[in-house]
């Protein structure tokens, strides 16, 4: 029956990669990714890539990187299919995208089999998120050689924030993740989620008392950085840390922890940038690709390893040291007839550098040069070779090709640093001061819905309209795009008052926009502005309280001369409530609280509500 099962398999591998041009043009991950359109997904075309992901599923729930399994050859599939019994992969979107291609699947054809195959990778990923403290490593199971990197917590190519992105979007229960699972499973996600985000915090390199950023693995026992491949070195990397950065700025309502975690993280990088450099792809004077650093006025880059200094330094590199010295491998280059061999204890304690802190570290990591895994290089460019204690001329630099395949410096950070940390760190600033307030944004990131052109729906009951059939629109860094010159109206849930109004938000022309009216009030093109787009928008905001006098059910304003990209901020209370204050009352002199309402002051104390007069107020 299961070859039957296989030989069945295989045909439809063949049918649907016959007829399919728009499918086979797309990558795996494409396809994953909502790239064929909601409808497909609901197809007997889609339900036949959706038979083949469960027939190659890993017997623990999750799949192999890197497999186009949307066209497979017969071999492949057969390949696929025999290695189900070996461990799982999270690395490179592995197991994650075929767990939303499933969700995809599922929501459009009610197949309980694909939800079945959906809920054995999620019981996976919580799985091994135990088993590292709350991090993942590459593969589930772990490897059973100690020394192997395969068992560290991997931020390497955004492994762990991936895998946060799916948890947190399981546990929303939104979208095509609704009722995927039950709720007992959701919960059990969002714990999963929350350790994650505890050994994210936990993981934070400490470079001498100060809080750094990332290294791209963790030891999960100390959480100290760690080697991965021999080309990664213990280090804090510029573009995993960017990466996790963006991502940790979205969480909502982040605790005082995490903000203390995420700026101390880009106050860090930002004071070890590389500044007026930019790396160029570019083909040598021998034909082959290669990149290079060039001067560029305003631009930075960062290494993808920056070792780390100090007493910090010495315990992370002296553990590396040990620990391989401990391994005891050998590696062996023939160089003019003659065999060199060098543990790889030698070949790092012999290169490693200590007065290179905060520069950035390059390795050589290819099979044909196995005497270099593990050695520290500190030049990017090409410098000549020295000769060792053994008498073997060994690299000093980077080969063209370790260039250009592997991305060693790069500007990951520079938008991080300079726009979305700033529009971040004033909406954090804002919100720790909102005092009793309740904050509803309105942005990307909680646009809901468009019925019509002329209505965009938000979380939480909000939406915004407008009379000119202007349609919602992604700006940039969460903003929405407002045209000029048109009357909107926010329109506020019953039951909730608006007592003050942030715009944060840019022109997307190169002249200035600025707030024509708030609120019924008309204002001159120099009263509210935002001013014209160079290079790249800056946000700058605008702050309108309106506590003396609420709006309830709708809120009108409009913007002058030129599109402007914003982020709207509603700070709302109680539509019953105008205030709340702390005073002394003198009733055993007890903290109180004084309630404005609209039926005048309450006094809230233990023995009940009373007005100013001592009279009890229900």
């Amino acid at each position: 029956m299961k070859k039957i099962f296989t030989v069945i398999l295989v045909a439809l591998a063949f049918a649907f990669s016959a007829k399919a041009a728009t499918l086979s043009s797309l990558t795996w991950a494409n396809v994953c990714s909502g790239g064929m359109g909601d409808d497909w997904y609901g197809t007997d075309e889609a339900m036949e890539v959706a038979d083949i992901v469960l027939s190659v599923q890993k017997n623990n729930g999750g799949w192999m990187k890197n497999d186009q399994l949307h066209k497979l050859t017969a071999s492949e599939l057969n390949a696929l299919q025999r290695s189900k019994g070996e461990h799982s992969c999270f690395d490179n979107y592995a197991t994650t995208q075929e767990m939303r291609f499933l969700a995809r699947v599922y929501q459009k054809t009610k197949v309980e089999k694909y939800r079945t195959a959906f809920q054995r990778a999620v019981n996976l990923i919580i799985t091994a998120g135990k088993g590292l403290n709350g991090g993942w490593g590459q593969y589930w199971p772990l490897s059973t050689d100690k020394y192997s990197y395969q068992n560290y917590i991997t931020f390497n190519d955004d492994l762990m924030t991936n895998m946060m992105k799916i948890l947190a979007d399981i546990a929303g229960n939104k979208g095509f993740f609704l009722d995927m699972v039950d709720e007992n499973v959701r919960e059990q996600c969002k714990a999963a989620y929350d350790n994650a985000l505890q050994c994210v915090i936990k993981c934070q390199v400490d470079d001498n008392g100060t809080k750094a950023a990332w290294c791209a693995q963790h030891d999960p026992n100390d959480f100290l950085p760690t080697e991965g491949r021999p080309h990664e070195l213990p280090s804090i990397s510029g573009s995993e840390s960017a990466t996790l950065l963006s991502y940790l700025m979205t969480i909502e309502d982040p605790s005082k922890e995490l903000q203390e975690c995420i700026t101390n993280a880009v106050e860090w990088l930002d004071k070890h940038r590389i500044e007026g450099k930019a790396i160029e792809d570019f083909t040598n004077s021998e034909g082959v690709k290669d990149r290079r650093i060039i001067d560029k006025e305003g631009s930075s880059i960062w290494g993808r390893f920056i070792q780390i200094g100090g007493e910090s330094g010495k315990a992370i590199y002296q553990k590396f040291f040990k620990k391989l010295k401990d391994r005891g491998k050998s590696r062996s280059y023939t160089y003019n007839g003659k065999t060199y061999t060098y543990t790889e204890y030698e070949i790092a304690t012999a290169s490693y550098d200590e007065t290179k802190a905060y520069q950035p570290i390059f390795a050589i990591y290819t099979n044909d040069y196995p005497h270099l895994f593990y050695r520290f290089l500190y030049n990017y460019a090409d410098t000549d070779p020295v000769t060792d204690s053994k008498g073997l001329p060994v690299a000093t630099s980077l080969m063209a090709g370790n260039r250009a395949s592997y991305q060693y410096l790069g500007s990951w950070c520079e938008n991080v640093i300079k726009v979305e940390y700033p529009a971040w760190k004033q909406k954090m600033d804002i919100k720790n001061s909102a005092g009793d307030a309740t904050m509803y944004e309105m942005s990307q990131s909680t646009y809901e819905s468009s019925p019509s052109a002329e209505k965009w729906n938000y979380a939480n009951g909000f939406s915004i309209s407008n009379s000119k059939g202007k349609g919602y629109a992604k700006g940039v860094n969460n903003a929405v795009k407002f045209s000029a010159n048109v009357p909107f109206t926010i329109n506020i849930p019953e039951g909730l008052k608006v007592v003050k109004v942030m715009f944060s938000g840019y022109s997307n022309y190169d002249s200035d926009a600025y707030i024509s009216s708030f609120n019924g009030i008309d204002y001159s093109s120099t009263d509210y502005v935002f001013p014209a787009k160079d290079s790249a928008p800056v946000f700058v905001t605008h702050t309108f309280d309106i506590s003396d006098n609420p709006a309830t059910g709708t809120l009108p304003f409009a913007i002058g001369n030129k599109q402007c990209g914003i982020i709207i901020t509603l700070y709302c209370m109680d539509s019953s409530t105008t205030g709340i204050r702390d005073v002394e009352s003198g009733m055993k002199s007890e903290s109180v609280k004084k309630m404005m309402t609209g039926n005048g002051i309450t006094i809230r104390t233990s023995k009940g509500n009373f007005d100013v007069a001592g009279k009890r107020r229900k």
